[in-house]
């Protein structure tokens, strides 16, 4: 039998007229009993979500190796994921990328070895320079990477000349810098109002190296305190100006008093 009352009895409890303190309790154990239907059917469907959950995840036939590289690529290092989806999808891409390494490497003069470096240093930053001034994503990244970049470029200039493309090991090394310098190596914990974890920021290699060199921001109790101090000279300024401009009129009043009395000395004279 159901606990829900019918048109009728809900009528009779809910009229102004016969309203008594029996019906008052009667209608607050009805409502009692359907908030029970409700917390029970509710436990309910979030039982039979879980379960299908369970059963969603036992089951290895359906997950895809494409989609899980995937994830590994754009969780380790998101503009390289960005740049090889242009092409296609970066589990593919990638390895069509190694391949074309490799037919290179066995197939052009050791002196053109150098131009092997020049995607993963200039090519994928610059698509993604673009993307980032386009569409305002990781601004703060590429700022930071082309003065450390161009920083690199200087010492390898500096250091080995003209002999630079000679070297075989060094454009690798140069490369793998730069891969990691837009990677995310890791994880901050942004806190919210109340100083609870509220989401994660990535932090990428290039931010993390400038970081170093450059003044560190200043806290909001030190951006009021100075702020205050500000105020505070601002309000001194002011106090001395006026007491400034007070002893100026005095003195004026006292010039023109004593030229006064002057003249009229010299009138009874």
């Amino acid at each position: 039998m159901s606990k829900r009352p019918t048109i009728q009895e809900s009528a009779a409890l809910t009229s102004v007229s016969s309203w008594t303190p029996a019906q008052q309790a009667a209608l607050y154990h009805i409502h009692l009993a359907q908030q029970a239907e409700k917390d029970e059917e509710k436990e309910l469907k979030e039982l039979e979500k879980t379960e299908r959950e369970i059963r969603e995840e036992v089951r290895p036939e359906e997950v895809k190796a494409g989609e899980i590289v995937d994830g590994w690529i754009n969780d380790w290092c998101p503009p390289l994921f960005t740049f090889l989806d242009i092409f296609a999808p970066p589990h593919l891409a990638i390895g069509i990328f190694v391949l074309l390494h490799f037919a290179y490497w066995y197939s052009t003069p050791w002196y053109l070895h150098f131009l092997l470096s020049w995607p993963t240093t200039y090519f994928i930053p610059l698509w993604c320079t673009y993307r980032s001034i386009r569409y305002d994503e990781n601004r703060a990244l590429w700022l930071s990477f082309w003065p450390i970049l161009s920083f690199l470029e200087y010492l390898e200039t500096l250091l080995f000349r003209d002999h630079a493309r000679a070297l075989i090991w060094w454009p690798k090394l140069k490369a793998i810098f730069c891969v990691v310098m837009y990677s995310i190596i890791d994880n901050e914990v942004v806190l919210d109002s109340r100083g609870r974890p509220r989401d994660k920021k990535p932090v990428f290699g290039a931010t993390k190296l400038a970081e170093k060199f450059l003044p560190a921001e200043k806290s909001d109790e030190e951006q009021k305190s100075s702020s205050s101090r500000g105020s505070g000279r601002r309000s001194g300024g002011s106090g001395s100006q006026s007491g400034s401009s007070k002893g100026e009129s005095k003195a004026e009043g006292k010039s023109r008093s004593t030229e006064t009395s002057s003249e009229n000395k010299a009138k009874g004279k």
